[in-house]
């Protein structure tokens, strides 16, 4: 037997078995990749709100985001959508895209955390685009002024 194709040697190729040098053998692999990439399905894109109007009312909330220690002194400001302008309001638990890119005038990308709403304001101390809140988890305040006080006090006694 010859070790390159499993037959006998001496016995002609046939023609529905492709050889090494084959191309046929190759288009045939190419079909299967292909069908195996097609079922890997891709992931939800979360919601952007482009385009989406914003809040009336105190359009800018400041949020404490938790990313880990070093921006546990941090605010940062992002978009209310009109949509959730009622929810989100002081202490509330939201969800928003942290790291994001400003791209033709506005801000994508980045990854999503949880967050805190600290205020809502009239306006932004920050110049650029803001990216919007990506979802308001909890409408109910479960991080008022005085235990964020707290939080902040004990945090800067052990450092």
């Amino acid at each position: 037997m010859s070790s390159e194709n499993g037959r006998p040697e001496g016995e002609p190729a046939r023609a529905d078995t492709p050889s090494a040098g084959d191309p046929a053998g190759g288009e045939q692999l190419a079909l299967i990749r292909e069908t195996v990439r097609e079922a890997k399905k891709p992931r939800a894109k979360p919601r952007t709100w482009r385009g989406a109007a914003l809040a009336a009312d105190r359009p800018v909330a400041r949020v404490l985001v938790d990313k880990g220690l070093i921006h546990l002194d941090q605010f940062f400001d992002y978009a209310v959508p009109e949509a959730m302008d009622a929810e989100a309001r002081p202490g509330a638990r939201v969800r928003v895209r942290f790291g994001a890119r400003v791209a033709k005038g506005r801000r994508e990308g980045g990854e999503l955390h949880n967050g805190f709403i600290v205020e809502r304001r009239a306006e932004s101390d920050y110049r650029g685009p803001l990216a919007p809140i990506a979802q308001v988890l909890s409408p109910e305040p479960v991080l008022g002024p005085e235990l964020l006080a707290l939080c902040r006090a004990v945090s800067y006694t052990h450092l």
